[in-house]
């Protein structure tokens, strides 16, 4: 169980390193809803997973969802775009 959790965190913490700087900004307003707990850097603010509590991650995985799915959405539309300006 504590092993799939680990994965999970992980697998997380890779796809909000893809996210811009804007959707880690609103990532980060998710986490600070739920801990104070965090180090600002030169490059960015630390947080640890273990200071989150499972609601505050499950809130971040869906923000994370949502993003991805945009990018597909806007990359399927930018592929069919250009589709239509060969025609």
């Amino acid at each position: 169980m504590y092993h799939q959790i680990q994965m999970n965190k992980e697998k997380l913490k890779e796809q909000i390193d893809k996210l811009d700087s804007q959707e880690h900004a609103q990532i980060f307003d998710i986490v600070k809803k739920y801990t104070d707990n965090f180090t600002r850097t030169q490059t960015g603010v630390l947080v640890s997973s273990d200071n989150l509590p499972e609601e505050c991650l499950k809130e971040i995985q869906t923000m994370v969802t949502f993003y991805m799915d945009q990018r597909k959405r806007m990359e399927q539309d930018a592929i069919e775009r250009k589709g239509y300006e060969r025609r």
